[in-house]
């Protein structure tokens, strides 16, 4: 009888600290299923670092290449009561391709374009798109949330599209911590 109720205090001890677990992190990664194979610019993964300065945002692909006809678009939530993104960040993700910050118009990109620092461009011999944005152009907020989009029009009949995590959908909350 003694021994099972350390062990019962124990295990309602550990469930207390899971269940009480902020929901928000300051690094965010997951991993996206092979959904468009019509692409080589595929989504393959996403990962978001809130830092104490800038939000880097990686998104990998199954293979960049330089001569791609894929773009993406970074899409920032800073304000959760509001709905959809605050800012979208678009690019190409071919050589000599350029890219730009603008604030959100619903889930599309505006003429507003956001004056502050920030840098992005793919990295073909890694298949991946890196994006560094100062914290400044995020009004500083205290958590962001992310969604990709990746639209391949390569063969022009139509178009490939790929989100991550899902399709206007949202990683969990990434609330600003150290790094980056």
């Amino acid at each position: 009888m003694r021994t099972r109720i350390p062990l019962a205090a124990l295990t309602a001890s550990a469930l207390a600290v899971l269940v009480g677990a902020p929901a928000h992190a300051e690094l965010y990664a997951i991993d996206d299923p092979a959904d468009a194979q019509a692409s080589l610019s595929d989504i393959r993964g996403l990962q978001v670092n809130h830092g104490s300065a800038n939000v880097l945002v990686k998104v990998r692909f199954a293979e960049l290449v330089r001569s791609s006809a894929a773009g993406v678009s970074v899409y920032l939530d800073t304000d959760r009561d509001a709905k959809g993104p605050e800012y979208v960040l678009s690019s190409g993700l071919g050589d000599g391709t350029d890219y730009v910050l603008t604030e959100a118009d619903g889930w599309q990109g505006s003429d507003q374009r956001i004056d502050c620092d920030y840098s992005a461009r793919p990295k073909w011999g890694k298949d991946v798109f890196r994006a560094v944005l100062s914290r400044d152009c995020l009004d500083d907020a205290a958590a962001v949330r992310v969604s990709v989009k990746m639209v391949d029009q390569a063969d022009g009949s139509h178009p490939v599209m790929d989100w991550a995590p899902r399709r206007y959908r949202w990683t969990m909350p990434i609330a600003s911590g150290l790094g980056v």
